[in-house]
């Protein structure tokens, strides 16, 4: 299994390679931000949480995303400091 997640000014593309495809524009996000979810080790797909759906390889960290519709997600980072800075610039 892998975990890809790309941003950009335009959207948000999570790949948890085989099972979840996900592409989520920023003009339907009402959050995002990095957190640090609770739960270590492991990996999978963890439902029901607060963050709502945890898409994870290993770590604790990750985007917490939740949709103007009320649906939320998290995707695992193992790249913390460049996802700030990422969000930093998006949100400028």
């Amino acid at each position: 299994m892998r975990l890809k997640t790309i941003i950009d000014q335009n959207e948000i593309r999570m790949r948890f390679f085989p099972f979840v495809k996900k592409k989520v524009n920023w003009k339907d996000v009402k959050s995002a931000e990095v957190v640090n979810y609770g739960f270590v080790g492991g990996w999978g797909i963890r439902l029901g949480t607060k963050y709502g759906t945890v898409y994870n390889i290993k770590g604790n960290r990750g985007l917490a995303i939740e949709l103007l519709n009320g649906k939320k997600f998290l995707t695992g980072t193992q790249k913390e400091t460049e996802l700030r800075e990422i969000l930093a610039k998006i949100k400028k």
